[in-house]
């Protein structure tokens, strides 16, 4: 029988007793601040139990239940742990990065300009705008990270055009950030959080 260790963790800080079903997506949410490795592993795990509730493999799920403590949390049943699949998994499966979502320059940089780094917000740490950013799912980190190479390509090779494009979408959105002293500082700090 599997180890439950990720759904354990899971509802402990995540959805513990007193978080209501309502803020389940925010539960998955702030989960995704745990590795790669980690919630790949949680979401094995929760396949792996809808797959026996496929099956009506009622008995298995009641032994983890028992096994992994389960009783004393919101999953002490076989509905709840069936409602608690049917809204985690999607909620999963929309922050994962999606390969048919192709990369279009600038587009998550506009984005973030638009939403995460607004005018009024200038002044957050990187470190959250950083964890912002992880809001979003991996395909728009991935996005970003591509983005911000160009960015810090085009300083480093000292490529006017390329300089002077970024400066304009920047000032366009009333962010300064490329033409501060804090530029690369910001670049590093963000490319190392979503890494």
């Amino acid at each position: 029988m599997r180890d439950f260790e990720e759904l354990k963790y899971f509802l402990e800080p995540h959805f513990g007793l007193k978080i209501g079903w309502e803020l389940i997506e925010y539960a998955v949410i702030e989960h995704r601040q745990q590795s790669k490795t980690e919630r790949s592993e949680f979401k094995k795990e929760l396949l792996y139990m809808k797959q026996l509730l496929e099956q009506n493999q009622y008995e298995k799920i009641q032994q983890i239940i028992k096994k992994n403590n389960l009783e004393n949390t919101k999953l002490y049943n076989i509905d709840k742990i069936q409602k608690f699949i049917d809204k985690v998994l999607p909620i999963i499966e929309k922050y994962e990065y999606k390969k048919g979502i192709p990369y279009v320059p600038f587009k998550a940089l506009n984005y973030l300009f638009d939403t995460i780094i607004t005018p009024p917000k200038t002044k957050l740490s990187f470190d959250f705008i950083a964890i912002d950013i992880k809001r979003e799912g991996d395909t728009f980190i991935h996005h970003i990270l591509q983005d911000l190479k160009y960015v810090e390509k085009a300083f480093m090779e000292k490529d006017e055009a390329k300089i002077q494009k970024l400066l304009q979408l920047s000032r366009e959105k009333g962010i300064t950030i490329f033409e501060s002293e804090h530029r690369d500082e910001f670049i590093q700090v963000v490319t190392n959080e979503l890494s």
